[in-house]
């Protein structure tokens, strides 16, 4: 990735202005491929209804038929067109994925900004409660919480971002932590800011450059969640196309169908890289102003 080969030149010489344009340019054009490859992740699953080339739940061929020119991704055991079936599916995955990342950030910015500015006593225990539950894989927690709740994307969305609360909250609580240590925060104080306004008009504003690196990346990891819930069934019901449910119904036929399994097997691993590379492009333009005004100091 070339990490190596730029802390060594750091280290040894000044960095050229040839070797930095070049830099900057492979930065650019990373950044415009993942952007790129988002977006049209994104469309490909809002125009399902009109680039899908069959119904996600008619039977249009005999079942468990190879990939072909008719059916690219080939047809599943019920005989659905599994091409179909992966642009429909990417609908509910994503916006379960998309619900459960929102639910995890509306809830763990305010207790880490809570918990990082006031600190002391109710500081403390909002985090001790915050660590106990970051103390529990993320799946075990959400099949406690659905095994309460019942099964059904609700409860899977309610479950998946409640997982991710803690993380939330802990990054959050670290960064005003930070932020509360600046002299502009002490001079809001003296003046007789309310610790309410400070926190939302002197800190919330900074805190969220990295809340906003951390819901791309989180988002990932909730997709990737809630298709294992669904994967196990715990999700959407027969016959609606989901990646994890078509990829959990597809592991009876590997050794028949392995397309079946493969294609919604492949989307979600697909997902995940353009979401974990997007929060890393995110991370790197916004820390770049910051490097730059520390570098001209």
């Amino acid at each position: 990735m070339g990490l190596v080969t730029s802390a060594v030149e750091h280290v040894i010489e000044p960095v050229s202005a040839p070797v930095t344009a070049r830099r900057h340019r492979r930065i650019d054009i990373g950044g415009a491929v993942i952007c790129t490859a988002a977006v049209l992740l994104v469309l490909a699953v809002v125009l399902a209804p009109v680039i899908a080339p069959y119904s996600p739940t008619e039977a249009v061929g005999l079942a468990r038929s190879a990939p072909s020119a008719a059916h690219l991704f080939g047809i599943d055991h019920l005989g659905r067109d599994v091409l179909s079936r992966v642009l429909w599916g990417g609908r509910e995955t994503l916006l379960m994925a998309a619900l459960s990342t929102a639910l995890a950030a509306v809830v763990g910015v305010p207790i880490g900004l809570f918990a990082g500015y006031v600190g002391g006593m109710r500081g403390g225990v909002s985090m001790r409660v915050m660590d106990v539950l970051l103390a529990f894989p993320g799946l075990l927690l959400a099949l406690v919480i659905i095994t309460i709740g019942g099964a059904g994307v609700g409860s899977t969305v309610l479950a998946v971002g409640v997982s991710f609360v803690p993380v939330f909250a802990r990054v959050v609580y670290g960064s005003t932590q930070r932020v509360r240590a600046e002299e502009y925060i002490a001079a809001s104080i003296v003046v007789g800011a309310s610790p309410l306004r400070v926190m939302t008009r002197n800190v919330l504003p900074v805190v969220l450059t990295e809340v906003v690196v951390m819901v791309s990346s989180a988002f990932g990891w909730t997709m990737l969640l809630t298709a294992a819930l669904n994967f196990l069934g715990f999700g959407v019901s027969p016959p609606t196309p989901e990646w994890g449910a078509d990829l959990g119904a597809g592991t009876e036929y590997l050794d028949q169908a392995w397309w079946i399994s493969a294609a919604p097997g492949f989307a979600i691993t697909v997902t995940i890289l353009v979401a974990n590379f997007l929060g890393d492009y995110i991370a790197k333009a916004l820390s770049a102003p910051r490097a730059e005004l520390v570098a001209g100091r």
